[in-house]
């Protein structure tokens, strides 16, 4: 009976520990999707175009505006200097240019829209318009399902070992002793 206790135990803990992994995961999402609605509105479009036309009398569609463009991080890595250059320095060749370090998760950058025809993609040994660096979290999210089912195959297993245990005891005791 003892047993079977901890077992039912065990089962409310994981119980406990997927909800509360669920309204986190649910939480990290709800604060991403609400991060673009707050970063700044720039109007570059409009200062292109009136540098542009002062400098010719024309414009060529090609060379106006900026493209945006976030990099997120999994971790605070950004926090670390050498890391921020190095992603920097990644994202300077595909012409890239640091607006604004964001927090230690997120940057920032642009580009002229220019530089999609100027740099060649296949070049590169990353795509140009990625929007994730570091390595991937993929490796937490298997981890977290392997302990999810670990964690209900466990609890499943051992009373199924005890109820066997517990009637096999029953079926001795109930058979009467021959002499």
């Amino acid at each position: 009976m003892l047993l079977s206790l901890v077992m039912g135990y065990s089962g409310l803990q994981a119980t406990i520990a997927g909800l509360w992994l669920h309204r986190a995961e649910t939480e990290s999402e709800q604060a991403a999707a609400s991060e673009e609605e707050t970063l700044t509105a720039y109007d570059s479009q409009e200062i292109i175009d009136s540098n542009e036309t002062r400098r010719s009398g024309q414009r060529d569609p090609r060379m106006v505006g900026w493209e945006f463009k976030i990099l997120r991080a999994d971790s605070d890595i950004f926090h670390n200097p050498a890391t921020l250059q190095a992603a920097c320095d990644e994202e300077s060749l595909a012409g890239w240019i640091l607006l604004e370090k964001l927090d230690d998760r997120r940057l920032r950058f642009k580009r002229p829209i220019a530089m999609r025809e100027v740099i060649n993609p296949q070049t590169l040994e990353f795509d140009p318009y990625r929007s994730f660096y570091g390595r991937s979290h993929r490796w937490k999210q298997q981890l977290m399902l392997a302990i999810g089912i670990l964690a209900l195959l466990l609890p499943a297993y051992f009373s199924f070992q005890l109820v066997s245990q517990r009637a096999g005891n029953a079926d001795r005791i109930s058979q009467p002793r021959r002499r």
